[in-house]
């Protein structure tokens, strides 16, 4: 990687996750230029030195921020560092552009575009209901609706009818003319009958406000690479270029034009159109109700949306009624639509949850849900969901070790937590998240960020960490010779910060490649021979491993 102007080389870091590697180049117009997931720093300029002894000083391969006082000088075009694929992902290079506290858009700071760029893709659009008074096509539930292309532009499958307060959020990527290459797309207007309602131009982002990014996103509509950007900007949100208060609710009644241009730095835009109807949708649509009608139900999905939990649920029976509980109290305000003889979706309003834990129980189900709305805490059978305002939150144990957790809804959720405070338990215990080796935390280190709904379970890892015999690679674009080493650990995962790895007994300190799980380390300067390593390593429940040496032959 070249400077890409003059300045000085003032930091770089190393981590196991993340940006892997990262070199902090500050211009000498007071900008920042950052480059990750780097592979190697300079040697020319004394940079890769200075990250081993920052590493033999604080005895670990992770040493924070390695400062260089003063910094070191470059000029425009001079190699800096080698790209890579160190921390999160595959070989990519995260660049960016800073300007005090500023991320800035690399393609308005002087970066020049790729050829062949073509418009953004469209994939539709998501109409969400904000509220239960809210409604799509009469429904209560968030509706894609997708797009067409045509010669002209890009057009709504169907014609949409809403009433109420209803979001519209627009799925689309750009690819900066690789089709591979899914990013984000920086420029965005939306209006009906020629009234703008919504902007952003995605120019900057402060630093201070990045965590507030994803209120601009709503993820899980779409095909890999493609984001719904909702297109109100919410009561909060600091981030600089958005503005708009949404789709109106109050239009007249009748066939509304809706229009979104979607527009990348190169000027490439693309344009959806399509037909809005305003009006009253009464009994033919989703109601307010004091039970389900018939009987028989069984629930297929549940989910927490902006209006409140929306549960999809199937009936056998059309006859009698089945009430929906709180507490043993019928649900206020119960909202339900009749898809069909078969198919009922029913809504109970986040306003109808209380700022405590309520047990909501549908029909004769066996165990009832605790559910609650933020600010609150949420506890039962020692799981505990600590509930940002707005939030809605659910506890379903099954079984002393193991939770349903849900909150939501995004981005809301990421601001809750997750503890457990029932039993005591003994040493290697930990919170494990939903999916394959989510490791969250020891028990003595909650309560931890809510990652996502699902099962959250406790467990014990005894076993500690081992390690499988080293390979050899070449680095292509710097042909230096590395050695890997596989680390595996069944279960919590190895604790990299307790890394202590020996080369002929002298400490080593080797990158970490999470993706390929690896230790790599460095042989540029090992004298071709035979060598040994050997080491200890903790995982992240405490579990110490004495890594049985590995010996190898270096030509």
């Amino acid at each position: 990687m070249s400077a890409v102007a003059d300045g000085a080389i003032v930091r770089v870091r190393r981590e196991p996750g993340g940006y892997g590697r990262v070199l902090y180049l500050r211009l000498n117009d007071g900008r920042t230029a950052v480059y990750g997931h780097l592979i190697r720093f300079s040697r020319k300029l004394g940079v890769e030195q200075a990250l081993m002894k920052a590493c033999a000083r604080k005895q670990t391969s992770f040493p924070g921020n390695v400062e260089f006082n003063p910094p070191i000088p470059v000029k425009r075009g001079e190699v800096v560092a080698y790209s890579g694929e160190l921390g999160i992902g595959y070989p990519h290079l995260h660049f960016e552009v800073r300007r005090g506290y500023d991320l800035l858009d690399p393609f308005l700071q002087g970066l020049p575009l790729p050829a062949g760029i073509t418009a953004p893709r469209i994939w539709g659009v998501v109409f969400v209901p904000r509220d239960a008074r809210g409604r799509v096509d009469g429904g209560v539930s968030p509706l894609l609706v997708r797009a067409v292309k045509r010669e002209n532009g890009y057009v709504l499958s169907a014609p949409v009818s809403i009433s109420g307060r209803v979001d519209a959020e627009l799925v689309a990527e750009d690819h900066l003319g690789v089709a591979s290459n899914a990013t984000g797309v920086p420029l965005i207007r939306a209006s009906l009958d020629g009234r703008t309602f919504y902007s952003m131009d995605l120019s900057r982002i402060s630093l201070a406000r990045y965590k507030e990014s994803p209120d601009v996103f709503d993820p899980g509509w779409g095909p890999g690479g493609y984001m719904a950007y909702r297109l109100r900007k919410l009561p909060d949100l600091g981030v600089h270029g958005i503005e708009g208060e949404g789709l109106p609710s109050n239009a007249v009644p009748g066939v509304r034009n809706l229009r979104i241009i979607a527009e990348n730095r190169a000027g490439q835009r693309s344009v959806l159109s399509g037909k809005l109807r305003y009006g009253r949708w009464g009994d033919k649509g989703a109601v307010v109700r004091l039970a389900l009608p018939g009987s028989g139900y069984r629930l297929v999905s549940r989910r927490i949306v902006p209006a409140g939990l929306l549960l999809d649920l199937r009936r056998t029976d059309v006859s009698g009624m089945t009430p929906v509980l709180a507490d043993g109290r019928p649900v206020q305000g119960l909202v339900v639509h009749v898809l069909d003889k078969n198919r009922v979706k029913a809504l109970i309003p986040a306003e109808s949850l209380a700022h405590r834990a309520q047990y909501i129980k549908v029909g004769s189900m066996n165990e009832p849900w605790c559910v609650g709305t933020g600010p609150v805490r949420l506890e039962r059978d020692g799981w505990v969901l600590n509930l940002a305002a707005g939030a809605v939150g659910i506890i379903e144990p099954h079984g002393g070790n193991e939770a349903r957790l849900d909150a939501g809804p995004f981005p809301v959720a990421g601001r809750c937590s997750v503890s457990f405070e029932g039993k005591r338990v003994g040493p290697g215990w930990g919170l494990f998240g939903p999916g394959r080796r989510n490791f969250l935390a020891p028990l003595d280190q909650l309560p931890v960020r809510f990652r996502t709904s699902g099962f959250y379970r406790l467990k014990q890892d005894t076993t500690p960490p081992r390690w499988g015999r080293p390979s050899f690679h070449v680095i292509p674009h710097l042909d230096e010779k590395e050695a890997r080493l596989r680390l595996y650990d069944s279960g919590s995962g190895p604790d990299l910060y307790s890394l202590r790895l020996f080369m002929d007994g002298k400490r080593i300190y080797p990158d970490w490649d999470p993706t390929i799980r690896c230790l790599r380390i460095d042989l540029t300067g090992v004298k071709p021979g035979h060598h040994v390593l050997t080491g200890t390593c903790r995982d992240k429940c405490g579990n110490l491993a004495n890594l049985k040496s590995r010996s190898f032959t270096l030509k």
